[in-house]
C-alpha cells in the first residue's frame, strides 16, 4: 500500500472515529459536555492533519511537489 493510500485510510478511520463519538454525545445527551467537546476537537484537529497528510503524499506521488 502506498503512503497516500495509507494516509486516506488513517484520515477514514479517524472520520469514523469522529461520527461514532457524536453519536455517542447524542445518545447520552452529552451534547455540549466539556469531555466530551475536547475529545471531538481533538479528533477534528487530527482529521485536518490527516488531510494535509494525504494531500501532501498525493502531491509527492505524482511529482508536484
Amino acid at each position: 500500500m502506498e503512503g497516500a493510500e495509507i494516509a486516506k485510510r488513517d484520515h477514514q478511520r479517524n472520520k469514523s472515529e469522529i461520527v461514532k463519538l457524536v453519536k455517542e454525545m447524542l445518545g447520552l445527551d452529552k451534547w455540549g459536555d466539556e469531555e466530551y467537546k475536547k475529545k471531538l476537537q481533538e479528533l477534528v484537529t487530527k482529521d485536518e492533519e490527516l488531510v494535509q497528510e494525504v494531500i501532501r503524499k498525493i502531491k509527492l506521488e505524482k511529482g508536484i511537489e
